[in-house]
């Protein structure tokens, strides 16, 4: 400890830790050690901090670098990581604010200094899959489905054709989660003569389950029957396997579930890691594959996937064994743009649909088709501007599938069928910019995506700021800032929800260890990776400067996968001729917890209207004790306001009662004058009974209760369960409603929703 309180100790056991968290390997410590001139008593207590630094399962995956010699030395005289230097400011003028107290919060928060550059964007690891796609990766999946919708379960034959990414794999392995595997064969290539006459099996083994990651199938491939495999050596199984009825992937709907009221339905949500529970896959972002598929399907129901429908099959000839006993209809489909497994989609329902363009048509059951043509009627404007923005649109189609209300997000950007929740119905087209979001991720997320959960900001990040792109497109630039400001407010609210020292506010947290994506899932990978993008771009000089670039981005990385540290490679390449490009505190942006280290500011004109009728409100009962609201107030304060404003004024008053509750008889003249009863948009309403539910608001509660009844969509279930949770008159109806209808919600609303109230969800 005295030795490491000297500065010139510190640089030597800062080099040291740098090299340990890169290699952990022990001969080479000793190298380092001789080199830094550090004691080994202190060479091996910094091997010991870097290592717990670094991600538990690529220690445990043997899967550690193993560089020469000439490399480490060349890194042990490099200076000292940002991770372990006092942070340098940023150079840029004063529309970035650095935040005086970030330093205090780095001195105490440990960073991890990725490894990833030294990965290629291609074989970086992923800690949420126990597939070894890193070497030998399923190129295409060829799907045959039989839905059977009274057993609630998939009956399944995938043939996988997959690519050896080094020489001499001796299995393959597949993740899989709740699935029956009745057996596996090898097509090609057949070396035995006893293959010659067609599929052979193969033995596999169904490893133990892990609660989180599922179990890996284990596929053998003995030299016998595949022949020496080596790089780029290609070969193709098929895999028989049945669904469960509690998949997380899939949601089935008993009639009454529907709008219709007379056919069940079947949907599925892959993202983040529940493809598995699908179909045997590789369910990593970094696999990405194309597919084809044929779904059979009780008629006279449809079946929809991600993907373009292909001309009819004949038939299922690997799932013979499977013989319905009643009609049938066969449905073909196939992608030919590689998507990662998490886009894999399938709905199967009474489905009618509507064209709204020449590349766009909306899906939905045929009582809310006519609702959703006209709220969806500029979806193709949306199309056209994502393009003028980010390039070519590869997909083909761009439908939407306008599910029953228990889909649990807003929207989902499966290629080709979006699904969209019909809580956007709200009649005037004001809350279509979740389209917009879908749209960018054709190109964000779909086209370019992150290499594993740990880079998700790359994904929503980026969507988000092309999303609010095209809307600044069709609207004009003060829409653009205004959506921009409402995120940084959003942003604040989430981390001060969360903590600022939690590590799940880091824009790359560490989810090694078997960490469930789905548990850090929150608004801080949007939002925060907005929030970056911004500072980027305000700092290289503005969106003429940073538009190219964002261009330049996607076309560079068009079906490909990347970490965050190919787009620092890519940005700090393409601006490196711009001083103030190389002034970003990287390791601070990608590894510190909290709020960013520097404030970006927008433009809020949009908003202070909103922004001043909130403190008007705000200043009338400062106190929280009750008042007849401020003076004057009446309907006329809201005429003309956007739906966006209406929402802009309920989240800026609720930030400022944030340590003081409004009383109830303010909320309750609040709703009475502004027809927050009235409305049909689910976001209005939202907003408001998070600001009314902490006032114990008595005709509230019951209000949003309802809302929790009607619908399953997580940004509205998960804020309103915990408010009502904390609410001394909420508490029991929160628990009394999600025991009335928590099991028609999504297996993974219902998990997450289970585990904010502290119900053990059965």
């Amino acid at each position: 400890h005295d030795a490491m309180r000297c500065n010139d100790k510190i640089t030597k056991y800062s080099k040291l830790q740098l090299a340990a968290s890169a290699f952990c390997n022990e001969a080479q410590l000793q190298l380092v050690m001789r080199i830094t001139q550090v004691p080994l008593a202190l060479a091996r207590r910094a091997c010991h901090s870097a290592l717990a630094q670094v991600p538990v399962t690529i220690r445990a995956r043997n899967a550690l670098i193993r560089q020469p010699d000439s490399q480490i030395i060349t890194l042990a005289s490099q200076p000292r990581s940002g991770a372990f230097r006092p942070r340098a400011r940023s150079a840029h003028p004063s529309r970035h604010q650095p935040r005086p107290s970030l330093s205090r919060t780095l001195a105490t928060t440990p960073t991890r200094s990725s490894p990833v550059p030294l990965l290629s964007p291609m074989m970086a690891p992923d800690p949420s899959s126990l597939s070894n796609f890193t070497e030998i990766r399923v190129t295409h999946s060829d799907f045959e489905l039989d839905v059977n919708l009274d057993k609630k379960i998939i009956e399944g034959y995938v043939q996988i054709d997959a690519v050896a990414e080094v020489d001499s794999p001796s299995h393959l392995l597949l993740d899989t989660r709740d699935l029956t595997i009745h057996r596996v064969e090898l097509h090609s290539p057949l070396q035995s003569p006893q293959g010659q006459g067609g599929p052979i099996p193969l033995k596999f083994q169904v490893d133990e389950p892990h609660k989180v990651l599922g179990s890996a199938l284990r596929l053998e491939l003995p030299a016998d029957l595949v022949g020496p495999l080596t790089r780029g050596s290609r070969l193709s199984l098929g895999v028989r396997f049945t669904t469960s009825p509690s998949s997380s992937a899939v949601q089935f709907l008993d009639p009454a579930q529907t709008a219709g009221g007379r056919q069940p339905y079947l949907f599925t949500q892959c993202q983040a890691i529940h493809a598995r529970s699908l179909v045997p896959c590789q369910d990593s972002p970094g696999a990405k594959m194309s597919y084809s598929a044929v779904v059979r399907v009780p008629q006279p129901l449809t079946a929809l996937m991600s993907a373009v429908p292909d001309e009819p099959a004949d038939g299922l000839p690997h799932l013979a064994d499977v013989e319905p006993q009643y009609p049938t209809s066969l449905f073909s489909f196939h992608q030919k743009v590689p998507i990662a497994p998490y886009l894999l989609a399938l709905a199967v329902g009474e489905l009618s649909s509507a064209t709204l363009g020449p590349r766009t048509r909306v899906w939905s059951e045929p009582s809310m088709v006519e609702a959703g043509a006209y709220e969806f009627a500029d979806t193709n404007k949306f199309l056209e501007a994502g393009e003028a923005i980010a390039g070519e649109y590869v997909w083909g189609r761009y439908d939407l599938l306008l599910l029953p209300p228990s889909f649990p997000y807003g929207g989902m950007e499966n290629p080709c069928l979006t699904f969209v929740t019909p809580t956007l119905l709200a009649g005037d087209r004001s809350l279509t910019n979740v389209v917009a979001h879908e749209i960018a991720h054709s190109w964000t997320g779909n086209l370019v995506t992150n290499a594993n959960w740990e880079h998700f900001w790359l994904n929503e990040g980026f969507t988000v700021f092309l999303e609010r792109k095209i809307l600044g497109h069709l609207h004009g630039p003060a829409t653009f800032q205004f959506h921009a400001a409402q995120g940084a407010a959003k942003l604040a609210l989430e981390v001060e929800r969360l903590g600022a020292d939690n590590p799940y506010t880091r824009l790359v947290p560490d989810l090694s260890g078997g960490v469930d994506p789905d548990d850090v899932f929150s608004s801080i990978p949007y939002e925060k990776g907005f929030y970056f993008l911004y500072y980027l771009q305000e700092l290289v000089g503005g969106a003429d400067v940073f538009d190219p670039f964002l261009a330049a981005y996607i076309a560079a990385h068009r079906h490909k996968t990347l970490t965050s540290a190919d787009f620092r490679k890519f940005f700090e390449d393409y601006f490196k001729e711009v001083p103030a490009a190389q002034t970003v505190d990287w390791d601070t942006w990608f590894f510190s917890p909290g709020m960013p280290p520097v404030t970006n500011t927008y433009d809020t004109s949009l908003a202070q209207q909103a922004y001043d009728l909130a403190m008007k409100w705000h200043t009338c009962d400062v106190m929280g004790i009750g008042s007849d609201g401020p003076a004057g107030a009446s309907p006329a304060d809201v005429d003309g306001w956007s739906s966006e404003q209406m929402v802009a004024f309920l989240d800026k008053l609720r930030q400022f009662r944030a340590p003081q509750p409004m009383h109830k008889t303010v909320t309750k003249r609040l709703a009475e004058l502004y027809g927050i009863y009235d409305s049909n948009n689910a976001e209005i309403r939202y907003a408001f009974f998070k600001l009314a539910i902490p006032a114990e608001d008595d005709q509230a509660l019951p209000a949003a209760a309802l809302m929790l009844r009607n619908q399953g969509r997580m940004k509205f279930l998960r804020p309103l369960y915990r408010a009502l949770h904390r609410s001394k008159a909420g508490r029991q109806l929160a628990e009394d409603t999600f025991a009335e209808v928590g099991v028609s919600y999504h297996p993974i609303a219902r998990k997450m929703v289970a585990a904010d109230l502290g119900i053990k969800d059965e």
